[in-house]
C-alpha cells in the first residue's frame, strides 16, 4: 500500500523552478494580460568573470500593452504623443519561502528587477505567517510585490501584495542585460517591435 505522504514528498522533490515558469507565464497572461517571457541566465556571457552576473538576471520577464483594447484613433494619439504606451515586469521565482530564506530571495528580487516596472517574487510556497509579516516589512522598503502561485490551477495564483510601479523603465540597465544575455536580448527585441509596430 502506497504511503501518501511519502508519494507527495517524492513529487515535491522531482520539482524544480523551472516547472513554475510556464505556470507563471500562464497567470501573467490569462489574469492580467501580460505576454511572459523566459530568461535563461544560462545564456549569459559571463564577461564580467565568476560572479559578475550574480542576481542579475530575473527568471521570468513579462510586456504589458496599455493600449491594448483601446480604439485605433486612441492608440495612434497616444504613438504620436509619445505617452506610455507599455510596462515592463520581472520576476524571480522560488519553489518554497520561508523565515530561513525571505531575506536573500526578496534582496535577489531587489537586485535583478531594478530596471523594470513592476518586480515581484514569486513562491509556489510561502510558509508561515511570519514569513509572510516579513516580506510585507521588506516590501514597505522596497516596492517589490509577492505571487502566490497555484501548482493545481496557475490561473488561480494570486497577487498577494501589488508590486509598487516605477514610473520609468532603467533603460542603461536593460542594455547591460540585453549585452550580456540572448534572452533578454531577444526581449528587448520584441519590445523594441512593439514601439515600432503596436504589435506584440
Amino acid at each position: 500500500m502506497d504511503d501518501p505522504a511519502g508519494v507527495a514528498e517524492k513529487k515535491i522533490a522531482r520539482r524544480s523552478e523551472h516547472d513554475l515558469y510556464p505556470m507563471l507565464v500562464e497567470f501573467l497572461e490569462f489574469e492580467h494580460n501580460v505576454k511572459g517571457y523566459r530568461i535563461d541566465e544560462k545564456k549569459s556571457s559571463n564577461a564580467y568573470g565568476a560572479g559578475g552576473n550574480k542576481w542579475l538576471f530575473p527568471d521570468v520577464v513579462g510586456m504589458e500593452n496599455l493600449t491594448d483594447g483601446l480604439h485605433r484613433e486612441v492608440v495612434t494619439a497616444i504613438r504620436e504623443s509619445r505617452d506610455r504606451q507599455i510596462r515592463l515586469w520581472s520576476f524571480e521565482v522560488k519553489l518554497l519561502v520561508n523565515r530561513s530564506n525571505a531575506r536573500e530571495t526578496y534582496f535577489q528580487a531587489v537586485s535583478n528587477s531594478s530596471w523594470a516596472n513592476f518586480g515581484y517574487l514569486v513562491a509556489a510556497g510561502i510558509e508561515g505567517s511570519e514569513t509572510l509579516k516579513e516580506l510585507r516589512i521588506l516590501y514597505a522598503m522596497h516596492g517589490i510585490g509577492i505571487i502566490r502561485l497555484d501548482e493545481e490551477n496557475p490561473t488561480e495564483s494570486e497577487i498577494l501584495v501589488p508590486a509598487r510601479e516605477r514610473p520609468d523603465l532603467e533603460w542603461a540597465m536593460c542594455s547591460r542585460l540585453a549585452v550580456e544575455n540572448k534572452d533578454f536580448h531577444q526581449f528587448m527585441t520584441k519590445v523594441r517591435q512593439f514601439f515600432q509596430t503596436g504589435d506584440m
